[in-house]
């Protein structure tokens, strides 16, 4: 529908397009010339923080948001990472609020020797990326438990809430979307992978992870993917969320297909974008993909052109999957919603309505509500 109206400006009347436009113009290109940027503690459990981007002289009160998380294979980076910073700004001062987050690399989970070579073992590789990703889901409900506290000091709408990150944080964010329970991620697994990753949920808190402000969803509106994987391309499901990639097909670090890391066979698989759209794609999900041929690890953080490529086809993308009739009587009923979107376990586990304990629901509006089922 929004490309049908902006091609409707060329033939009839300026003001009469704008006026059918529920945007108003916002979010195709950058209409602020400035962000302001605010640094907060978004996991105090874990000391993580993250830059909220917002644009200056904004006046909208119910915006999408992007979240974003930096590369460096776990290893290194943090949310000053150059791409980030651009990513964020640019979509800023389109009109989003985007927030750069830190989350926890591998130094801090296996220790400074250890995290140079994490990944050439299943059981580190695993704790390192899920613990990441648990980060990044606490990053999500820092936003929803803020709107809901805090009276939304950030502007946004808790219910367009999209996230993405470059390779390594494109491997996080993918996870944190596309895999909803602990079934889900040992499903594809054989037995040993099985149980190494159920011990390791088990020790984290669950799907959810305990990196902080628990009691409210971490369900995402979309995936934006530059240079990321999932673990397996059988993570993709019919209900999925829409996915945006972006990724070289000769890239050497995250491979454009299935292979393992760094295109070695003998580290654990990963499915990057060349093999993730088609998936998507043959599902009748929403999906697209911008190839770089003959191009290495994430092209775009050394080419200027090449991120203008990179950020204008993820905009299009973004801008034709959201809701800008946001009016506060709609966003009202939303929140006022008890419809449960699923329940889950401690474990995080997805079960059904006859389980017995502690039953977590998540609602559609975000909210979670924790019981204990006695029958």
């Amino acid at each position: 529908m929004k490309k049908y109206l902006k091609t409707l400006l060329f033939i009839i009347p300026f003001t009469f397009a704008l006026s059918q436009d529920p945007c108003d113009g916002r979010y195709v290109e950058e209409i602020f010339s400035e962000v302001e940027v605010t640094t907060v503690t978004y996991s105090e459990e874990n000391n993580l923080q993250m830059d909220i981007y917002q644009p200056v002289g904004d006046t909208e009160t119910s915006r999408p948001l992007i979240i974003f998380a930096h590369g460096g294979t776990f290893i290194f980076g943090s949310k000053n990472n150059s791409t980030a910073v651009e990513f964020c700004e640019a979509f800023a001062k389109r009109g989003y609020v985007t927030a750069s987050i830190n989350y926890r690399l591998a130094g801090d989970i296996v220790g400074f020797l250890q995290q140079f070579t994490f990944y050439q073992n299943t059981n580190t590789a695993y704790e390192v990326v899920l613990s990441a990703t648990m980060d990044g889901k606490a990053a999500i409900r820092y936003f929803r438990k803020d709107f809901f506290e805090n009276n939304n000091s950030y502007g946004i709408d808790p219910n367009q809430i999209w996230a993405g990150g470059n390779s390594a944080g494109g491997v996080l964010f993918l996870h944190a979307g596309h895999v909803l329970s602990v079934d889900e991620f040992v499903g594809p697994l054989d037995s040993n992978r099985a149980a190494i990753a159920q011990e390791i949920f088990n020790d984290l808190g669950g799907i959810e992870g305990n990196s902080g402000n628990s009691g409210y969803s971490s369900s995402l509106s979309g995936v934006i993917s530059l240079a990321g994987a999932l673990h397996r391309s059988e993570y993709v499901s019919q209900d999925d969320i829409p996915a945006v990639f972006c990724h070289g097909d000769a890239d050497g670090t995250v491979p454009y297909d299935c292979n393992g890391f760094q295109n070695n066979p003998s580290f654990d698989q990963l499915c990057g974008g060349g093999a993730l759209n088609p998936q998507f794609q043959s599902l009748g999900l929403d999906s697209d993909l911008l190839t770089f041929p003959n191009d290495n690890h994430c092209p775009w953080s050394s080419n200027s052109a090449k991120m203008d490529q990179v950020i204008n086809f993820v905009s299009d993308f973004v801008y034709e999957r959201i809701n800008c009739d946001n009016s506060s009587s709609v966003l009202e009923k939303q929140l006022n919603s008890s419809t449960v979107i699923y329940q889950t376990n401690l474990l995080g586990e997805v079960i059904d309505s006859n389980t017995k304990g502690f039953v977590f629901s998540v609602y559609e509006n975000g909210k979670v509500e924790k019981n204990f089922i006695l029958k």
